[in-house]
């Protein structure tokens, strides 16, 4: 009786189990045509039973209109850390936690995101819970740590220090018991902090094969992507702005590396910089999104102006050098010589704020000449394969989508413009996620006090 009273609570707290209804006349996207094909799809407990040609009448007590908008599968942020929004000087910083993180991420329609460092114990426990099966909020996948020299890059306290290959190996072995997602090592080269050696780092990435847990490495030059690349790293995050040498992209599509580019933080900052109002009107200081998930305070800290004379005389020299070409001219390469660009915003840095600086990272990857489909493949499916995650639309799938404008394969720019998102079938009221996402006194409070629940 007690195990039957359990069961029965256990059903009524989860509300995916009662996410049944039709949803007619939406365009299914198709990335193998790049064609968009209307039908009509039938959700059934939390999933979807069957998807029809448009023609083909389904019928349920609970019918809904797609009004020829997109059914666009679950986007995934490839590269971001669960804390917060900083100001440009770092005198202000809007921190949201775990739990806020996963509330402005799904407030801006994307469904879930790949933390690569956060507090060990806390993004690791806080992805067991898997809450998305019982609240409105996206999915956590989890690195975990940070793996790094000491004093290295990331090294902040409560990540993984590592200074031969013998340490790199128990290290890592102590953390699979975790089950993290992926394991993320720091080898940046050009950086004037320490960073491991290349037979740290090779005995790292043998052991997390060894393991059959997937890699991502933060370079900081083409030597290292080429390095991480010879070592059998899966992942490589973040694009140099020098020159990339012709043989690289070939290397890693024969090598099966992925890249995580994060081009948007580099490029957001440089459209803030000194801005024309053409582009201070095309940044992300100009998205309704921003104002509702960004505190006003925060913001007024942008533009880059003289007054921030580091970051001012930095990007000068960055557009001196014609960083923004470079960048463009690599990425554009990479991909069409066939590997897979996943999309990642490295929020919480600067000028990337948490859910809108996933739509950013889509914003300039087209506007440095990648195809709408391309990164929207990178966005889903690619990002799905990377993470062995059994989404997208077909049937038997969870139903996760969001609903957007037809035109959103020509502008990406469009996509912060989401009009209904459904988490296992049920749509999601996105009013409520601001109470964590923009936190006051009294969530702040909480999280202070280190309450994620």
């Amino acid at each position: 009786m007690k195990t039957l009273l359990i069961y029965l609570i256990l059903l009524l707290s989860f509300p995916s189990s009662a996410s049944s209804f039709v949803l007619n006349n939406v365009l299914l996207p198709d990335f193998e045509t790049r064609q968009l094909t209307p039908v009509n799809v039938e959700i059934a407990n939390g999933k979807i039973k069957q998807i029809v040609d448009v023609h083909i009448n389904l019928h349920h007590l609970d019918t809904r209109d797609g009004q020829g908008k997109v059914m666009m599968p679950a986007l995934l942020d490839m590269h971001s850390h669960s804390m917060g929004n900083s100001s440009l000087d770092r005198s202000d910083y809007q921190y949201i936690g775990i739990r806020g993180t996963a509330n402005a991420m799904l407030y801006a329609g994307v469904h879930g995101w790949l933390d690569l460092y956060s507090k060990e114990k806390a993004i690791l426990r806080y992805r067991e819970r898997q809450f998305p099966l019982q609240r409105d909020e996206a999915f956590v996948f989890a690195a975990g740590p940070c793996f790094t020299a000491p004093k290295g890059h990331c090294d902040t306290g409560d990540t993984r220090l590592i200074s031969s290959p013998e340490q790199a190996i128990n290290e890592l072995r102590d953390l699979s018991k975790a089950k993290p997602n992926v394991v993320k090592i720091v080898f940046d080269t050009p950086s004037k902090r320490p960073t491991v050696d290349k037979p740290t780092l090779k005995a790292f990435l043998s052991e997390a094969k060894r393991l059959n847990i997937k890699s991502v490495v933060h370079v900081g030059s083409w030597e290292d992507v080429r390095v991480a690349t010879e070592f059998g790293a899966n992942a490589v995050t973040h694009l140099p702005w020098q020159k990339m040498p012709d043989d690289l992209p070939l290397l890693m599509k024969q090598q099966g590396t992925a890249f995580i580019p994060t081009v948007a933080i580099i490029a957001e900052l440089l459209f803030l910089h000194n801005p024309s109002p053409e582009e201070l009107s095309a940044s992300v200081l100009s998205i309704p999104m921003t104002g509702a998930l960004v505190k006003e305070k925060l913001l007024k800290d942008y533009p880059v102006m003289e007054r921030h004379k580091n970051h001012y005389d930095w990007l000068a020299k960055l557009k001196a050098e014609n960083a923004f070409s470079e960048m463009e001219n690599a990425l554009l390469k990479l991909d069409q010589a066939g590997v897979d660009i996943l999309v990642g915003s490295d929020a919480a840095n600067f000028a990337m704020f948490q859910g809108v600086g996933f739509h950013r990272e889509m914003f300039f990857l087209q506007k440095m000449g990648m195809s709408p489909w391309d990164i929207v493949a990178g966005a889903t499916h690619k990002a799905y394969q990377f993470l062995d995650l059994d989404w997208g639309l077909a049937v038997g799938a969870p139903a996760h989508f969001t609903l957007q404008n037809k035109t959103i394969f020509d502008d990406l720019s469009q996509s912060t413009q989401v009009s209904d998102i459904y988490l296992y079938g049920r749509k999601v009221h996105r009013e409520p996620l601001l109470r964590y996402a923009k936190p006051g006194f009294f969530q702040y409070t909480k999280l202070f006090l280190g309450f994620e629940k």
